[in-house]
């Protein structure tokens, strides 16, 4: 987001979490959490008996959204050897902005032999929002990633497809040197140009765009993880052809990358979680338990 399309005498809501997890006792435990407004932190579960020492935490926003000028933090670092789960209650709501813009910038950080899962609901952008997006994960050599968003193109319900002005997104993965392992950024502006196309969000009239990557060098060759992962993408699509999917290997096997466009979100979460839990399977054993909110 340019400096100039924030306005900060629009601003309602400020909100941060900075949340560090440890192991401590044998299990991983928050050790750091320092919250205010706009979100709640609940307690960690331990969920999965295969992964006994793995903490899973739910970020919950106690309002109905995102509103203009809001502006949101989310830091979570994962020290050395611990094991998290991260993700939020439901879908985040961009709402209508009238007149300014909010943004929400996350920071992740997996030190050596940690593990994390941060598996956010889809973003929802409704019509005449303007909303930035910036997330930066530095991952150690040995630590392990998994991470996806979602973009959904809207309340289609309400026939509100990609009606709003616009939506920036920056994803940049690197090592603690600052070398990028995975890096995209992208603005769509629907009004001014049409993202139609297969370079962008594909000719379905109701896109949504999916992202997923897995980072890990420490047990699982990049090429070996590619290639299991087209056979769960053919098993999950079973030769739908309402969906685009493609893998690639990350620089030096460091891990493989995934972007999917489909015309349901629910769909396209589907076959992320699917890839997701495969992966999961492959580098721990275990694949994702089944997951309940409210």
């Amino acid at each position: 987001m340019s400096p100039h399309e924030y306005n900060s005498a629009h601003a309602t809501a400020q909100g941060s979490v900075d949340l560090t997890f440890a192991v401590r006792a044998g299990k991983t435990r928050p050790s750091q959490r320092l919250v205010n407004s706009s979100f709640v932190v609940q307690r960690c579960f331990y969920l999965d008996g295969r992964l006994e020492d793995m903490a899973y935490v739910f970020l919950a926003n106690p309002t109905a959204g995102i509103f203009q000028g809001d502006h949101q933090r989310i830091a979570i670092n994962v020290e050395a050897g611990a094991k998290a789960h991260v993700t939020n209650q439901s879908a985040t709501k961009v709402h209508t902005m009238p007149e300014g813009s909010a943004s929400q910038e996350t920071h992740l950080t997996v030190g050596d032999g940690a593990y994390l899962e941060y598996l956010p609901e889809p973003l929802i952008p409704f019509k005449g929002s303007r909303f930035s997006q910036s997330t930066t994960i530095t991952v150690a050599p040995t630590g392990t990633l998994l991470y996806w968003e979602i973009l959904a193109p809207g309340r289609v319900a309400r026939g509100e497809s990609l009606a709003y002005e616009w939506l920036e997104n920056r994803l940049t993965i690197r090592t603690p040197e600052g070398v990028p392992t995975y890096h995209e950024a992208y603005r769509l502006e629907p009004r001014l140009e049409s993202p139609h196309s297969l370079a962008i969000l594909g000719r379905s009239d109701t896109p949504t765009l999916g992202t997923l990557v897995i980072v890990s060098k420490s047990s699982v060759d990049g090429q070996a993880m590619a290639a299991k992962f087209r056979q769960v993408v053919e098993s999950v699509l079973g030769g739908q052809d309402d969906k685009i999917v493609g893998l690639s290997c990350l620089p030096s096997g460091a891990g493989v990358g995934v972007k999917m466009i489909g015309t349901e979100t629910q769909a396209v979460k589907a076959v992320l979680r699917a890839l997701a839990s495969g992966a999961r399977k492959l580098l721990t054993g275990a694949e994702l338990p089944a997951s309940r909110k409210y």
